[in-house]
């Protein structure tokens, strides 16, 4: 009886996986579109784990946004003031922002707030800051003007300080968004802001994801795809918001350095563990050009650039291909 039991175990295979179903969420943050896509065999749990998603890019907006109150308006206010407590997560991001405006010598910096806001790139006509108020505003941007004691997780500003995380906050909503899906016991998924997209395991369980680079002045054309799984890849480009005046083409991604909009690529792709890190990257490469940007890219391990400089030419790091020649073309 025993030898049958055996040889009828043998006979018999564990039934097959469940197959696994997709959920898709879309909707807004952080001024910008949010898409996420999960694959697993529970639909109940993928349902939870992408409201919970959801949530905690809502949670992180709400903590560094500089558009309403917000604990990031809170520490500007205190410009000044001396040291001032901030929450663990807060002071980790400030932290990275400060240290990669070190890295890129100020082509991202935090404190470029004080000279950006000046800008507004939805006023009806299109107008240009004023050259004195910019000026002066630039007095005041320098990443080393802000002081960090870990420790005691403080951060102190000088006075005329101004934080703003636009670059990096929303590549760090990112990697909290897929923190919660992998704690939700998620293994394949793809969370994208923006722009700022970081891949978990395989599309459909089976297939790397596919990341389509679009060509800075025709966004219906498409000049690099990468399949990549278990990281991140974030561009950043001078077409997302801009205006034109007297036939000049004026960009949000800004200069810190000089107050005006880069003038170093069109466009930026990174591909790095981290979305942070990515985004605040993608931003340093805009303004630095494909030169220095890729020079930098060299010397950080695991981290890979495709740039398009302003002449339309594609540049890649060593770790990505791209056929020889290639241009994405002056455009317009």
């Amino acid at each position: 009886m025993l030898l049958a039991a055996i040889l009828v175990l043998a006979q018999d295979p564990a039934p097959p996986p469940a197959p696994l179903q997709v959920r898709t969420y879309s909707g807004a943050v952080m001024g910008t579109s949010l898409e996420i896509e999960v694959w697993g065999p529970d639909p109940a749990r993928l349902e939870q784990a992408v409201q919970a998603a959801v949530a905690e890019i809502r949670r992180v907006e709400d903590l560094m946004t500089d558009w309403r109150p917000s604990p990031l308006l809170d520490l500007n206010a205190a410009a000044g003031s001396g040291p001032v407590p901030v929450r663990a997560e807060l002071f980790e991001v400030i932290e990275l922002a400060c240290e990669v405006a070190d890295l890129t010598g100020g082509a991202f910096d935090p404190t470029f707030a004080a000279a950006g806001r000046l800008w507004d790139f939805q006023a009806e006509p299109p107008r240009l800051p004023d050259r004195k108020a910019l000026q002066d505003a630039l007095g005041r941007v320098d990443w080393r003007r802000v002081h960090l004691d870990r420790q005691a997780s403080t951060v102190a500003l000088e006075p005329g300080t101004v934080l703003g995380l636009d670059g990096i906050a929303k590549g760090y909503g990112v990697d909290r968004a897929m923190a919660v899906l992998m704690a939700h016991g998620i293994r394949h998924a793809l969370v994208n802001a923006g722009g700022d997209l970081k891949a978990l395991g395989r599309k459909g369980g089976t297939e790397l994801w596919e990341i389509a680079v679009r060509h800075p002045r025709d966004r219906e054309r498409v000049i690099a795809v990468l399949p990549v799984a278990n990281t991140c890849v974030v561009t950043s480009g001078d077409y997302e918001r801009f205006f034109e005046l007297d036939g000049r083409r004026y960009h949000h991604i800004l200069d810190p350095r000089t107050g005006l909009p880069a003038t170093g690529c069109m466009s930026a792709t990174v591909v790095a563990p981290d979305a942070a890190l990515a985004d605040s990257l993608a931003t340093a490469l805009c303004v630095l050009g494909p030169k220095e940007g890729l020079a930098l890219v060299a010397r950080l391990p695991r981290v890979e650039a495709l740039v398009v400089g302003m002449d339309g030419t594609i540049q890649t790091s060593a770790g990505l291909r791209a056929p020889a020649g290639t241009s994405a073309g002056r455009g317009r």
